[in-house]
Formats: C-alpha cells, sequence, structure tokens
C-alpha cells in the first residue's frame, strides 16, 4: 500500500536499568525541554517507568546528603548569663524549635531528626 505513512515504534529496552542509564534518561529529557509525558511517547516509555526512576534518583541523592551536620561552637570570651528556660533552634529556612531546657534528649533529638 503505497502513500500510506507508516511509524516505526522505537523498541522497548529489554533488561533493567541502570542508574547511571536512568540518571542518562532524566537528563535527556530535561534538557529536551519536553513535557515527561511527550517524552515518554517519543521514546516509547511508560509514564510510570519514567517517574519511579526519577524516584529513585532522587532517593540515591538523598542518601548521600548527610542529616546532620557537624557544628562548632566559639567562645567569644564574653559570659552568657542567661536564666531562659528554653532552648532555641533556628533552622536557615527559618523553622525554628524550642523546648524547655528540662525536656528529655530523646525529645530534642526526635525533634531535630523529623526536621
Amino acid at each position: 500500500m503505497h502513500g500510506i505513512p507508516t511509524f516505526v515504534k522505537k523498541q522497548k529496552m529489554k533488561g533493567r536499568r541502570t542508574l547511571e542509564e536512568a540518571a542518562a534518561m532524566v537528563e535527556r529529557r530535561q534538557s529536551s525541554g519536553l513535557t515527561v509525558l511527550a517524552f515518554c511517547e517519543a521514546e516509547n516509555m511508560n509514564v510510570a517507568t519514567y517517574y519511579y526512576w526519577q524516584q529513585r534518583l532522587r532517593l540515591k541523592e538523598s542518601e548521600q546528603t548527610p542529616l546532620l551536620v557537624p557544628i562548632s561552637i566559639e567562645k567569644s570570651g564574653q559570659r552568657c548569663e542567661s536564666n531562659r528556660e528554653n532552648l532555641e533552634l533556628t533552622y536557615p529556612n527559618g523553622v525554628r524549635i524550642s523546648v524547655s531546657r528540662h525536656s528529655e534528649l530523646n525529645l530534642i533529638r526526635e525533634l531535630i531528626l523529623i526536621l
């Protein structure tokens, strides 16, 4: 049948992708400027598969980011005479934790880990 266009679909990838292949795929999609749906259609890929790998990569990244970072307290030469009853911790993003100085250490630790 001449005159009727034929479309050739890309072959689906057999087997499992490696994290490196998934990272390259996500990078290709981001640099393409396409929506996820358009990219997946062009790649003959299920949208859920794309989001699965994107999530796996994000989890891998978060595993490499330390949850707590060391801090150092420097003495300024001034004595701090405070009769405050609360201990206050302020995060760079503005979140503030205020707990009684007499709180259990486990409570303070749990609050820090949650945030």
